[in-house]
């Protein structure tokens, strides 16, 4: 399951309370050591299956997120220009080295909270799609036919076929299908990585490209987990129509929610 995006609004009480894990120097990053639970790449033997309304390559439009908690309640958005490849068997690649770095906005204990966090590198994995509904077509209705046109005059008469009106009809529009994402087997983290900057109550970077797989592991000391360690890859809920898709964190719309349009 991905990351709460109510954990991000979390991020200072947390990430600033631990000892050297953040500096107001730019360039400062927390620690990148410890085992890479992340790093695994997929199993070469796993299948899966994506939905035939997803295929094809896609780019992030937009990523956002609200959220509120006891302790905390702000907002999550930017991250365009990421791109995201799909393959009928599920071979998912996503790539965050065009994405732009998403900014959030935050009270914690009444104190504002602003900053960004950037992805950058590249994930993989294969995933398996379910459709929960039919996506069926719904056909629009069909033109007016026009009526024929006045008689040439009083002492014309019809020699010929009478004419025939032919309507035309408007394509159908396609529905959305919506379904679920899951990954299957491992997901590759070992090329991404990730960047975490505070710009309120104080400018600190708390994380500076740092490999995410180290970043998961050691998530519960730096900032309890404060964004999406499993962007896009992670399980949860896809919706695609047309040019659109749209993944959501999961099910019940926990996580980030990221619009892709094709190209």
């Amino acid at each position: 399951m991905r990351v709460p995006t109510v954990a991000v609004l979390t991020l200072a009480g947390l990430g600033l309370a631990v000892g050297g894990c953040a500096s107001t120097e730019p360039g400062a990053s927390g620690p990148t050591t410890g085992t890479t639970t992340g790093s695994a790449a997929p199993e070469p033997t796993v299948s899966g299956t994506a939905s035939g309304c997803m295929v094809g390559t896609w780019r992030t439009t937009e990523v956002s997120g609200r959220a509120a908690s006891a302790a905390a309640s702000g907002s999550i958005s930017g991250g365009s220009g990421a791109t995201v490849t799909i393959s009928p068997n599920g071979q998912v690649r996503a790539d965050f080295s065009g994405m732009r770095p998403l900014s959030f906005t935050a009270e914690v204990g009444g104190n504002a909270v602003a900053g960004s966090a950037t992805y950058g590198g590249q994930g993989t994995a294969t995933i398996k799609a379910t459709a929960t509904n039919a996506g069926t077509t719904t056909a629009a209705p069909a033109a007016p036919a026009t009526p024929p046109g006045p008689a040439a005059g009083p002492t014309a008469t019809a020699a010929g076929p009478s004419a025939t009106v032919t309507a035309t009809a408007t394509p159908p529009a396609p529905a959305a299908e919506e379904g679920t994402w899951e990954p299957v087997g491992a997901i590759d983290w070992s090329a991404l990585r990730v960047t975490l900057e505070l710009t309120e109550p104080l400018r600190a970077r708390l994380l500076d490209n740092a490999p995410i797989g180290d970043y998961i592991d050691d998530a519960a000391n730096q900032s309890g987990q404060a964004i999406e360690t499993d962007p896009i890859l992670g399980a949860g809920a896809y919706s695609c129509q047309g040019s659109t898709l749209t993944l959501k964190g999961d099910a019940d719309n926990d996580g980030l929610t990221w619009t892709l349009t094709k190209i």
